[in-house]
């Protein structure tokens, strides 16, 4: 069966399934929201996440949510500033119901609901799966350029591989890149995520809320979900009342004194009765970033090799410049058939990295060298959440493009844009994507209390190599996924089951690494299964445990790989044998969510049979063998165990404290340089961190004041031998006699304060002031990719605006 027709016939499948049951009865869900002394809380907003379905309180805090099918519910009401609550509901046919909410005000954040490696739509306390929740007041003021670094300030236990300001990658139980699936709207996201220093090209601009599952979420997302999945699930699009007409929309800025980042976005938002429009537009500029003044190499009188040696650079740093923009725009509507929407965005990020060959600053015979960057992402996509008999259908259709340009070492933004500009520029490295999905689920209706989804994925991947630096070859990916994912409530008990099949296929042209024919195809068929358990043992206490297997297959990359890789400095190959990654974890997780009181402790362990690395060669490419090193794609078994716990109470109403901590450890076997079991590269240093948040009552225009201050205390880590990207920083026999790869245990000071003020204009902007680094103490991060020749950032003081109208 074609691409076109699988697409053709998902499409009808839209629009037939809509056009047959807009006229079917359907329920209704009213009431109020307010706060706990009785007042109205209007532009509370009151949602059924798993139909799509949702509205907003009116000036008297009145609400009403129609459209709705037969049967079980969750709803999920916010407010900012408030406590998320979680109601569920089950609605007869034509019933309206009214459901009067009191909001708390939002000392601790209790509960909400999560869509993401679940069965089905359900509270975070009691789904079995361990999910964080990002909605859209914690994603309003506290945005960055780089997803991982936002993710890694906001959600316990993740943490991030930073590149300067801009390039954040997540990183989930010690795995990332492809082995942490980016969707966005449940489709996944490529973003050439093999490089360590290629981040998530995905723009957070137009997010409802972003969901984090940790853990194992192949049943649902297929192929590179080992160590979890990251939803960004965007707005739905605006309603009015019939026959009204509601305009709205929300102007933010950013400053950031450290790189002298500015940024400004607009959303603009327009509804008449149930079709509605939104668009918006984000810009971002930024200048070096800068470190503490300490003392560098060409300064220092022990130039001798090995690591914790200076860096090259302190202060400001050479070449960590980028600009960034992004774009969307929205059309949906409502109806008793569910909900339709067409919405597309576009992102792109222009960047400079500093390369460790250069010199001291303001050496004009040998100066800093750096390379320039041309990263550009865009979707288009068509979705619907369609209501018929009981059933909920979720067609997705989805095209996709990704693009990464990059010129050779020493060619900066500024020669791309004297070269002809960004369009004209004749890049070295020049690789585009494109990427056609169809996916389609079917919540079918509960069957006593079994309840579930049924699904099915098409996705291509055509792989371009457009420049002479054949880094992968040009190649077409297709992948057909099968899955069930069912759930059995049996309260307390939540069970949930599920099974998924994937056949992929990868078909590349010749190149070094294929000169065998039979090289040039690669055909995987995998099996992936699931199995958790939840049970609440009293009022907001719950246990949890999860059995799952995983598959990740071989990218392009690994496969085919062979040319210079500039961004890490090294030669890379790729072996077209290598077989598919399985990986079999378990988790047993302690959650707590009570009014003064919130908690997890999770321990997991994950089995990963044929890892894949790059595994130094102990070779260097070019004449005499003086050239970059050469790794090569290699497989071994590896285990990674863990312990993540987070914490938070109210020891009084303006006061309460917190903490986290996270420990995890992975081995393969034989990565050690004696043949014996040796570290995985990329794992973050353990880490401990604890903060005190105070909320005092806010006096005249202030509207839930918030002060913070957090202590993170990283330890020591050393790098895994020479897997570990960047490993030469830590030679000890020759060059290069600076940096490291190891890094020393270090701590840092943040603090924030926050609020929104009531202006009495029927709007409140909210403002936040942050200062990352209060000390400005010098640092390396383990996971920071400048580590072997810049420290990591100093002070930073962060300003950020939200205003409403």
């Amino acid at each position: 069966m074609s691409l076109r027709t699988i697409l053709s016939t998902l499409l009808f499948l839209f629009l037939f399934t809509a056009a047959a049951h807009a006229q079917s009865e359907r329920s209704v869900v009213t009431g109020t929201v307010t706060d706990q002394t009785g007042s109205p809380l209007p532009g509370a907003q009151i949602a059924d996440v798993s139909f799509q379905r949702g509205t907003t309180a009116g000036p008297d805090g009145a609400y009403t949510l129609e459209g709705l099918p037969p049967g079980d519910h969750t709803l999920e009401i916010r407010f900012v500033g408030y406590q998320t609550t979680v109601r569920k509901v089950t609605l007869d046919a034509g019933e309206t119901r009214e459901i009067n909410v009191s909001l708390k005000k939002r000392v601790l954040e209790t509960e909400g609901v999560t869509v993401t490696g679940t069965a089905r739509a359900r509270s975070t306390l009691t789904t079995p799966q361990s999910v964080d929740v990002l909605g859209a007041d914690d994603l309003d003021t506290d945005r960055s350029a780089a997803l991982g670094d936002m993710l890694s300030e906001s959600v316990a236990g993740v943490s991030s591989i930073q590149t300067g300001s801009q390039a954040g990658k997540p990183v989930l139980r010690g795995l990332s890149g492809n082995r942490i699936r980016v969707l966005k709207d449940g489709i996944g996201q490529e973003y050439y995520q093999f490089g360590v220093r290629h981040f998530p090209t995905t723009s957070t601009n137009e997010a409802e809320r972003i969901e984090v599952v940790r853990g194992p979420s192949s049943i649902q997302y297929g192929s590179d979900a080992l160590g979890g999945a990251i939803n960004v699930l965007t707005k739905d699009a605006p309603t009015a009342g019939e026959d009204d007409t509601d305009l709205g929309g929300t102007f933010r800025s950013q400053y950031f004194t450290n790189n002298n980042e500015r940024a400004v976005g607009l959303d603009l938002e327009g509804a008449r009765g149930p079709v509605g429009v939104r668009a918006g537009f984000e810009r971002r500029l930024s200048d070096d970033y800068t470190a503490p003044d300490a003392e560098t190499f060409f300064e220092a009188e022990d130039k001798s090799p090995g690591p914790f040696n200076p860096p090259k650079y302190t202060d400001e740093i050479p070449f960590t410049n980028f600009e960034q923009w992004n774009g969307y725009a929205q059309v949906g509507t409502q109806g008793d058939f569910g909900t339709a929407q067409v919405y597309g965005d576009y992102w792109v990020n222009r960047h400079n990295f500093l390369l460790p060959t250069g010199g001291p600053k303001g050496n004009a015979n040998n100066p800093p060298n750096g390379l320039g960057q041309n990263l550009e992402h865009g979707n288009l996509v068509a979705k619907g959440n369609l209501v018929a008999d009981g059933f909920v259908i979720r067609p997705r259709l989805s095209f996709q493009t990704s693009i990464r340009q990059s010129g050779a070492p020493g060619t900066t933004l500024s020669d791309i844009e004297d070269g002809g500009g960004y369009g004209d520029f004749d890049y070295p490295l020049d690789l585009k994507t494109d990427i056609y999905t169809g996916r389609l689920e079917v919540v079918h209706p509960g069957i006593g209390s079994v309840s579930g989804t049924l699904g099915a994925e098409v996705q291509l991947q055509d792989a371009n190599t457009r420049g002479p630096a054949e880094l992968q070859p040009t190649a077409d990916t297709w992948n057909v996924g099968l899955f069930i994912f069912e759930e059995i409530d049996l309260a307390p008990w939540t069970l949930n089951a599920g099974v998924r099949g994937d056949l992929r296929t990868i078909d590349a042209e010749p190149n070094e690494r294929t000169t065998n024919s039979d090289a040039l195809e690669n055909e995987y068929a995998t099996l992936s299964g699931a199995l958790g358990a939840n049970v609440v043992v009293a009022d907001g206490v719950a246990l949890a445990a999860n059995l799952s297997s995983g598959f990740r297959a071989p990218s392009i990359f690994e496969l085919y790989a062979n040319g210079i890789h500039g961004g890490v400095a090294a030669f890379q190959r790729g072996t077209p044998s290598l077989e598919p990654e399985r990986a079999y974890s378990a988790d047993v997780s302690v959650r707590v969510r009570r009014d003064r009181l919130t908690a997890e402790v999770t321990g997991y362990v994950n089995a990963i049979n044929d890892y894949i690395f790059l595994e130094n060669t102990n070779e260097n490419r070019g004449p005499q063998g003086k050239g970059p090193p050469i790794y090569e794609a290699s497989q071994t078994d590896a285990v990674i165990p863990g312990v993540e716990a987070k914490a938070e109470t109210q020891l009084q109403p303006w006061l309460h404290l917190g903490g986290q901590f996270t420990v995890l450890g992975g081995t393969g076997d034989g990565l050690s340089d004696d043949g014996s079991d040796g570290d995985l590269p990329l794992l973050p240093a353990n880490n401990v961190e604890g903060f005190v948040h105070l909320t005092p009552k806010g006096p005249g225009l202030l509207r839930n004041p918030r002060l913070e201050v957090n202590l993170k205390h990283s330890l020591d880590k050393d790098a895994a031998s020479t897997l570990e990207p960047f490993s030469q920083f830590d030679n000890t026999s020759g060059p290069p006699p600076f940096g490291t790869a190891s890094t020393k245990a270090y701590t840092t000071v943040d603090a924030s304060a926050e609020s929104r003020f009531a202006l009495g204009l029927g709007v409140e902007p909210s403002l936040r002031v942050a200062v990352r680094n209060v000390f400005d103490t010098t640092y390396r991060d383990f996971l920071d990719t400048y580590k072997g020749y810049a420290l990591s950032p100093g002070r930073d003081v962060r300003v950020s605006l939200s205003v409403p109208f």
